[in-house]
């Protein structure tokens, strides 16, 4: 009786240790699974918001522009939104460097272009001081340019952060 004894105690110790590795391992599984799956959560986020910041900047451009077509701005409103949309691409600009392995800066380049352009154009001081600026046609040709290529620029800047490494 002695020997049956020492055999099931073999045996259901055995058993024991099988059981316990099957459940530390799956726990380990379960918890790096979870760790893995919470990191990419985060930096999926991460690249939403600026995706999505991105985009915001190209919708109040779009609607700037078509504002500024259909000469509804005065020089004062146009040189304010340009100040504002300044901060907004550099803020955009600064955060992406410090969070992602982005080089260069192509909206906020892109839109000291534009602003440069625009408020050096003589339509724009002509009419500086008038309720709203006139843009001649040549004028709303190459402001229309200019926006295409921003256009580009923010495409390749939402590619840029989706492929993006974080720091």
């Amino acid at each position: 009786m002695g020997m049956q004894h020492l055999i099931i105690l073999n045996i259901s110790l055995s058993d024991c240790i099988d059981i316990v590795d099957i459940i530390v391992t799956s726990l380990l599984g379960v918890w790096i699974a979870l760790a893995v799956q919470s990191n990419l959560t985060k930096k999926r986020y991460l690249q939403e918001y600026f995706i999505s910041e991105v985009k915001e900047i190209r919708d109040l451009y779009k609607t700037f522009i078509n504002q500024l077509y259909n000469d509804n701005y005065s020089a004062i409103e146009i040189k304010e939104w340009f100040k504002v949309m300044s901060i907004r691409a550099q803020n955009l600009d600064k955060f992406l460097k410090l969070n992602y392995k982005i080089q260069g800066s192509l909206i906020v380049s892109k839109h000291a272009e534009i602003q440069q352009t625009i408020t050096l154009m003589d339509d724009f001081n002509i009419n500086y001081n008038s309720k709203v600026v006139s843009f001649s046609s040549n004028s709303k040709k190459e402001i229309l340019e200019l926006h295409s290529e921003l256009s580009c620029n923010i495409i390749q800047r939402i590619i840029d952060i989706n492929n993006a490494k974080q720091k």
